[in-house]
């Protein structure tokens, strides 16, 4: 299976929930309410000076998590220009917490676009057109932090 995962409410716009979703023949959201988001930024930001990065994969992860078995290929929207290395880095971290052998080759980084059926998602998502499938807590954050 092939998975394309786009955000909307990107982590750094403090007054937005965030979104990440994936579409292809099944689909699924997580979202981030703003609140935790803010409390997440304020907690960890002296602590990790990446943890915009680090969110971001970790919210991934959680979208992921469940079809990982399955997945040939994971293409991720770029979203932060030259910051790809920095996220798959956390992402396999995440994800070889679960899966030891995955192969970190099945992660790539391309222009998804607004008409990918994941940018539909998360956008639909975040204005609330539709319900997330996980609204991501702060304690599942900070287990992976």
């Amino acid at each position: 299976m092939r998975i394309e995962i786009d955000q909307s409410g990107k982590i750094e716009q403090t007054d937005m929930h965030t979104v990440v979703a994936f579409r292809n023949d099944e689909q699924y959201s997580v979202l981030l309410k703003k609140k935790i988001k803010v409390e997440i930024l304020t907690d960890y930001r002296n602590e990790y000076k990446d943890i915009h990065y680090r969110l971001f994969a970790i919210l991934i992860f959680y979208c992921i998590r469940n079809y990982l078995h399955k997945t040939q290929l994971i293409v991720i929207d770029i979203e932060y220009e030259r910051r790809d290395a920095d996220i798959k880095k956390h992402l396999i971290t995440f994800i070889r917490k679960d899966y030891l052998d995955f192969d970190k080759n099945l992660i790539i980084f391309s222009r998804i676009g607004k008409e990918s059926r994941a940018h539909r998602i998360a956008y639909q998502t975040l204005i609330g057109k539709l319900a997330p499938n996980k609204i991501i807590t702060k304690n599942e954050v900070e287990n992976l932090l």
